[in-house]
């Protein structure tokens, strides 16, 4: 029997504010707590949708994409959501994904949320002792779950909105149950809901993390940026907040006091996307990428590496642009060069806006030699090959995301075992998260330190992945959610 214990959570963040928003079509997710007090008339509060999610052990689930179609409130059959957001729940073990603003929601009492889901997919590596549908043992496979029902209702117990006020709403879908034995999919299983006030208490200070796409829409004078990838586009906001990293000099930019100045339509940037106490998005942190979108950053898991080949597989997990020819989830080939050597390096690691150290010896990216499995990587193409193959023009390790069970503690290291089984299969047997003062702890619904992860804990991790000789690989951990 194949055991589904990590892809434990899905969640969406539901903040209640005094925004211009939109309009949704109507979906039901269940039947509600009971009667309460319905929405007054007073449309004067919005509501930001996002999500975040662990993954499963024995099947490594490489890449689980899903849609969101639609989100009510009811009574009242208040619309939350309209049109449709996919994101990939393996990126959100650690993170957060915006998705959307809906505006002018009735103050009142609220007794269940709807959502309704669409197009579920799953990149899956076969780890089990058996063939899987048509996956067979140790294959890579893109399978398309039955999800019978798509859509599940939630109680809420004692929620209101009041007029003019910013309200919050954590939506947690256990995948444990979502997920069936047959890796089928149950959107009713499992699902729970948390209250809480946007940018307050329990709330992430980063709404969406690591966001790789292209400007557009540069408007110095409003301060505003579109940022679009294969995913979509988020129209943000920069502020005196906002933080600008690795920026190279031009004449507008300074690297001293890089600003918004250092802003050009068609730049890749990496963006932290912070959702504000009145529900708005702002860009917190911008991370240079690429000066132009001429070649797309393609980000995936490495799945297995061939040195003597000078080539590496991977599963696409985010592409920096759409109409590239690929798409999310897909297995592909990376071929770089050795003579003269494709250039490899780390991208700028920091935990929200405080950048973190990377001097420690042993953490190297430089060389073909430095790849390993698990490993997330940004990679420059340069162009396509064909047979499903990309020629890489830049190597870039990005973070990796991994969750399992802590097995010691030694600060400022937690060391996890009961790995994802793309790592137990190529015999790795212990992460070694080494956290610093900047490091990131997160629970949902609570304020949590290092000190409150125990021995036992489920927890994921964020941070680079670095290779090392042994059964234990080190990461530089940038955030933990104790799950």
């Amino acid at each position: 029997m194949l055991r589904i214990r990590s892809i434990r959570t899905i969640s969406v963040m539901i903040f209640c504010a005094a925004l211009a928003g939109c309009r949704s079509n109507s979906v039901q997710f269940g039947s509600g707590a009971g009667p309460g007090t319905g929405p007054g008339s007073n449309g004067n509060s919005s509501v930001v949708l996002a999500m975040t999610d662990t993954p499963p052990s024995n099947v490594s689930i490489l890449s689980a994409q899903v849609t969101l179609t639609g989100a009510t409130l009811s009574p009242g059959n208040v619309s939350l959501f309209s049109g449709s957001a996919t994101v990939d729940l393996m990126r959100l073990q650690t993170d957060i994904a915006y998705l959307s603003t809906a505006a002018n929601i009735p103050a009142g009492n609220y007794t269940a949320v709807t959502l309704t889901f669409a197009n579920p997919s799953l990149t899956i590596e076969n780890d089990t002792a058996s063939s899987i549908g048509t996956c067979a043992v140790g294959s890579i496979c893109t399978i398309v779950p039955a999800a019978s029902p798509l859509s599940a209702t939630v109680p809420l117990t004692a929620f209101s909105i009041a007029s003019s006020s910013t309200t919050g709403l954590l939506i947690d879908v256990n995948s444990e149950n979502l997920l069936t034995t047959s890796l089928g999919e149950d959107f009713s299983a499992g699902t729970t809901v948390t209250a809480f006030t946007p940018a307050g208490f329990g709330a992430p200070a980063v709404g969406a993390e690591d966001v790789v796409g292209q400007v557009g829409n540069f408007n110095a004078s409003s301060k505003t940026f579109t940022l679009t990838n294969a995913a979509g586009t988020y129209s943000l906001k920069v502020d005196n907040t906002s933080t600008f990293f690795q920026f190279p000099a031009t004449t507008a930019c300074s690297t001293s006091t890089p600003g918004i100045s250092c802003l050009q339509n068609n730049q890749i940037l990496s963006v932290d996307i912070g959702i504000q106490a009145d529900g708005s998005i702002l860009a917190r942190n911008i991370l240079f990428e690429d000066a132009d979108s001429s070649d797309t950053e393609v980000e995936g898991m490495i799945t297995s590496t061939n040195v003597g080949s000078q080539q590496f597989n991977m599963v696409i997990q985010t592409l920096s642009s759409p109409g590239t020819g690929l798409s999310i989830g897909q297995p592909i080939t990376v071929q770089y060069s050795a003579s003269p050597q494709t250039p490899f390096d780390i991208d700028f690691v920091h935990a929200d806006n405080a950048p973190i150290s990377i001097s420690t010896s042993g953490f190297l990216f430089s060389a073909p030699a430095d790849l390993v499995v698990g490993q997330q990587v940004s990679i420059r193409r340069h162009s396509t090959l064909s047979g499903g193959q990309i020629l890489a023009d830049r190597v870039r390790l990005r973070s990796s995301r991994i969750t399992a069970t802590v097995q010691q503690l030694g600060a400022p290291n937690i060391y996890l075992y009961n790995l994802p089984s793309i790592f137990s299969g190529h015999n790795v047997t212990q992460i070694q998260a080494q956290t610093s003062l900047p490091t990131i702890y997160f629970e949902i619904g609570g304020i949590i330190n290092n000190s409150s992860i125990l021995l036992g804990d489920f927890v994921s991790v964020r941070g680079p992945l670095f290779s090392a000789s042994g059964t234990t690989r080190p990461l530089l951990a940038t955030k933990v959610v104790l799950k």
